[in-house]
Parts: structure tokens; C-alpha cells; sequence
């Protein structure tokens, strides 16, 4: 029981964050007009691969080094990373700043603000929470009050007509909760913490954290290659591939309460609970890939027909490559994310995320110059089926060769 609530707990910050996010679509545009809703859109996709670098894997190894490490050791964990996000912060800022500008140049107070306040979450502390296994943490002082600002902003943006209100709206929740968040995990702490400001040894943490960050780099170049080969070679498609990713992406999310379970149950049991941990979570990534694929493949015609009203024709092809998509996808982020790296075998992420992009890019190339989107769709479903069987061969080695955890 008490694990089936700490999953409820993590699917209300999902649920939750999924309303307001669509919520705010038809408010932005209704006032603000579907330009520069788009201005906003963009900046926000752009703040998520600039927040690649600012996260620098924390968000991806972060909560399973939490859940693994002793609780008094956990705050000088967190302190230390935010110094160093904090440099990289200083960095990416700016350089976000620079290419927003560039790709608006009619909005430069608009996307310089935006700059500022949406790579700000990625300096939180949402890994730690999922990490220590605590998701009202994660809801209470992280989540709802960047929820919190985007609703008020959106009131704000209503009275105002000026959307640069609700970016910096946004911008003065966003740093609340970046304080809520570090007043509740320093302040308690029983050992001394220490704040280590020096730039190289801020800088020298990062080697540690290459794993994780080469992982959510190579991730995120590989899932948006899609979008942009089909924008070249087959434009008049985009929309039905967009419709097909954004059916996709709701899926994984839908998954990322389980996943963020998993993080923090597997290295929260301690050595002699570990081969079970492992099997379990082994086990269910492979059926709820296969009910989260069933339910795309089987929906996804009509999901699309009533997200589009009926003007983007979804092919059962397609739905049935997304769903295998997903299922891959469900199953190489129990096993990398959760089980792999809660046993210190964080470069397998590396091998077999740098696997799927070597594999899979020509692939989608290749596909989208000489196929359709179905084709594109399909080139992704088997290369994320190549990542998700060497994750998987890859922890049974691991099995074989610690005799004390042979795989069963």
C-alpha cells in the first residue's frame, strides 16, 4: 500500500503538470495571439537543450545516486551539484539568450526573459526527491509552484495582454521554488555543509556526471532528428509525424511515475534486497511497455482524429510503429535508467544510447528520403529496440558475473 501511494504521489505531479500545460495553449493563443505563442512555445523547447547542460546528468543518474547514498551524506550531494549547475547555469543563460535572439529578433525582452526563466528548473532539486523517494517533496515545493506561477501568469497575461508578464511571473516562481527547495534539504541536514565555490573543483565534479550527460545529450539530438528530417525531405507529412510524437511523448510521460518509483525503490532496499529489486523492475518494464504500446497502437487513430478534428489522418502502420516505439522506449529506461545505474553501470547508458543514434540515424535518413513518415517511425521503433536489448544483455552479464545475484 504504501508503495502504491508514493506512485500516486509521483503520477499527481505528472497529471497535474499535463492540465496546466494544456491549459495554457488555447489561453496564450486566444490573448496573446499564435505568434507569439509560438515565441514562447519555441523558448521553451530551446531551454530544454540548453538545460541538457545545465542538469549536466544529474537529472538522469541524479536520483539513484541519492537513493543509493547514505541520508546524512545527501545535502553536501545536492549543494555541491547546485554550485556547479550554478556555473553552468551562468553559462547557458546566456548563450540561449544569444540563439533565441537571433532566431526572434523582434522580441528580445520577451526571449532574453524567457532565456533566464526556463532554464531556472533545471537547477531544482526534482532528482533528489525522486532519489530519496519522497514525491510530496517533489509536488509540494518543486512542481506546484512552478504550476503555480504559470496559472497566475496566465491571469496576469488576461489582464495585462502582455506575455512577457507571464514569463516573468513565471521567472518569480521559478526561483521559489529553487529556494523552497534548498531551504527544505539544507536546513534540516545534520552534518556540516560546505558551499565550495572554487571553479575548478566546481568544474572537476562534472567528469563524474559524464555518463549521465552524454546520455540526455545524444537522447535528445536522436528523439528530435525525426522532426527534422521530415521537415527537409517530406514537409507536407510533419503534421502527421508531429501528431504521432505528440501521442508518443504523452505516453512516456504517462511512464515516468513508474520509472521515477523505480529509481528510488531499487537502491532504497539495501545489498540484500538488490536481486530481487532488479528482477522485479526488469520484469514489469517489458508489460507495461506492452500495455502502453497496445493502448497507442489501438488509440492512437483515434486520439489523433479528435486532438486534430479530424484534419490529420493517423495509419494504423504508423500507430503500431509508435506503439512499438514505446514499448523499447519503456523498456530501456527501467533497465538504463533505474537498473543499470543503481548498480554503477551508468556507461552502458553511454554505449547504448551512442548505439541507437549510430544505428538509428541513418537509418531515419535513409527512410525519410526515400520512404514516408511510416517508414521514419519505423526506422526509430528498431533502433530503440537495438538500445533496449544491450541494456537488457548488458544486466544480465552484469547477473552472471556477480554469482551472488545470478539472474534466475
Amino acid at each position: 500500500m504504501a508503495s502504491l501511494a508514493r506512485l500516486a504521489s509521483f503520477s499527481l505531479t505528472v497529471g497535474v503538470g499535463t492540465i496546466v500545460g494544456l491549459v495554457s495553449i488555447p489561453v496564450i493563443t486566444g490573448i496573446a495571439g499564435a505568434q507569439l505563442w509560438a515565441v514562447q512555445a519555441m523558448a521553451q523547447s530551446v531551454s530544454i537543450m540548453f538545460g541538457i547542460l545545465v542538469a549536466f546528468g544529474w537529472g538522469t543518474t541524479g536520483p539513484s545516486m541519492v537513493a543509493s547514498m547514505n541520508k546524512a551524506l545527501r545535502p553536501q550531494l545536492f549543494v555541491d551539484s547546485l554550485v556547479s549547475r550554478g556555473y553552468l547555469y551562468l553559462i547557458a543563460a546566456p548563450a540561449m539568450a544569444a540563439v533565441m535572439i537571433i532566431l526572434q529578433p523582434e522580441h528580445v525582452p520577451l526571449v532574453v526573459l524567457a532565456s533566464i526563466a526556463y532554464l531556472l528548473p533545471f537547477l531544482g532539486g526534482n532528482w533528489y526527491f525522486i532519489g530519496e523517494a519522497k514525491p510530496k517533496r517533489l509536488f509540494f515545493l518543486d512542481a506546484l509552484p512552478q504550476f503555480g506561477g504559470t496559472l497566475i501568469g496566465l491571469a496576469v497575461l488576461a489582464l495585462t495582454r502582455e506575455i512577457i508578464w507571464l514569463v516573468a511571473i513565471q521567472l518569480l516562481f521559478n526561483i521559489l521554488a529553487l529556494a523552497l527547495t534548498c531551504m527544505v534539504i539544507v536546513k534540516p541536514a545534520k552534518a556540516s555543509i560546505t558551499a565550495n565555490f572554487r571553479v575548478r573543483e566546481a568544474f572537476s565534479r562534472l567528469a563524474h556526471q559524464r555518463h549521465g550527460v552524454v546520455t540526455a545529450a545524444t537522447g535528445s539530438l536522436y528523439v528530435n532528428l525525426p522532426l527534422v528530417a521530415i521537415n527537409l525531405f517530406l514537409p507536407a507529412q510533419l503534421g502527421v509525424y508531429l501528431m504521432a510524437d505528440r501521442i508518443f511523448r504523452y505516453g512516456v510521460l504517462a511512464l515516468s511515475p513508474l520509472l521515477q518509483f523505480i529509481q528510488g525503490w531499487i537502491p532504497e532496499g539495501g545489498p540484500e534486497n538488490l536481486k530481487h529489486r532488479l528482477v522485479r523492475s526488469a520484469q514489469v518494464a517489458p508489460l507495461f511497455g506492452f500495455l502502453g504500446g497496445m493502448g497507442i497502437f489501438l488509440l492512437g487513430p483515434v486520439a489523433s482524429e479528435i486532438l486534430s478534428n479530424g484534419l490529420v489522418i493517423f495509419p494504423s502502420s504508423l500507430s503500431a510503429a509508435v506503439g512499438l516505439m514505446f514499448l523499447s522506449v519503456a523498456v530501456s529506461q527501467i533497465l538504463g535508467l533505474a537498473c543499470l545505474v543503481s548498480v554503477g553501470q551508468g556507461r552502458i547508458l553511454v554505449q547504448s544510447t551512442v548505439l541507437g543514434a549510430v544505428c538509428g540515424a541513418p537509418a531515419i535518413v535513409l527512410a525519410a528520403l526515400f520512404t514516408d513518415v511510416t517508414g521514419v517511425a519505423w526506422a526509430v521503433a528498431v533502433s530503440e529496440i537495438l538500445v533496449a536489448a544491450y541494456q537488457g544483455r548488458a544486466l544480465r552479464r552484469y547477473f552472471v558475473r556477480n554469482t551472488a545475484l545470478s539472474y534466475p
